[in-house]
């Protein structure tokens, strides 16, 4: 297969999910790393400044994080 024609939406493997990702331009970095390098990637990604990006990265993960909990307490069942 070319990567032309490979279709990368329909590959559900862990190998599909990083295509994806170097297709869009979203790979960390080997330089300018802290921690895994992923506000690294997406300052490259998207031209920002990796503190602008790191501060962006560190506020989502901070605003959706409690969301994401209060939304499985209300959706999971309790046991009786």
């Amino acid at each position: 297969m070319t990567a032309e024609t490979y279709d990368h939406t329909t590959d559900a493997s862990l190998s599909g999910a990083r295509d994806w990702f170097a297709a869009n331009g979203l790979s960390r970095p080997a330089e300018g790393r802290v921690l895994g390098g992923v506000s690294a990637a997406f300052a490259r990604r998207y031209k920002v400044n990796r503190l602008v990006a790191r501060l962006g990265v560190l506020t989502v993960s901070l605003v959706f994080t409690p969301a994401v909990y209060v939304g499985l307490w209300v959706l999971m069942p309790a046991d009786v």
